[in-house]
Order: C-alpha cells, then sequence, then structure tokens
C-alpha cells in the first residue's frame, strides 16, 4: 500500500536525521545537548499517546478519509537551510 510506503520513509528521514543531529553533538562534546535530544525524542511507554506521534498513523484510513490529502516526494521540496 503507498500510504504504508510514505509512512515508512517518513519514518526513516526522521530516524536518519536524529540519528544524524546526534553524532554531530557527540562528534563535539556537547553531551548535555545530545542528553537533551534523547530525553526530547523518548517515549515512555507508561505514559504514551497516540497524541504524542510526530506522524498521524494512516493505516486504518479508508479511501474515503483520504481523499483532499495529497502527498509531496520529501525530494522535490526546497528547504531553506540558510
Amino acid at each position: 500500500m503507498q500510504i504504508e510506503r510514505i509512512r515508512e520513509q517518513c519514518l526513516q528521514l526522521m530516524d536518519e536525521q536524529y540519528a544524524s543531529q546526534m553524532e554531530k553533538l557527540v562528534d563535539e562534546t556537547r553531551l548535555e545537548d545530545a542528553e537533551s535530544l534523547v530525553l526530547e525524542m523518548m517515549v515512555d511507554a507508561e505514559n504514551f499517546d497516540d497524541g504524542d506521534l510526530f506522524l498521524d498513523d494512516l493505516t486504518e484510513w479508508s479511501e474515503k478519509d483520504l481523499r483532499g490529502i495529497y502527498f509531496t516526494d520529501i525530494n522535490d521540496i526546497d528547504i531553506d537551510n540558510g
């Protein structure tokens, strides 16, 4: 299903961004910043709430639910990193 592939792509990109930022902070010996990032991204299973996720889980949505929602290839977006 295309939605599942898009979801997996988004999660993979988030994971890569997170790992890259953690590596950079550790390499720069910015350990307090790295620890803060870990705490920010951690999910405690006891207090887990679906509303805390960055991405909604669309895997159970019907075709009707998805009408009017358009996805863009992340590689087609020009992001100003300046």
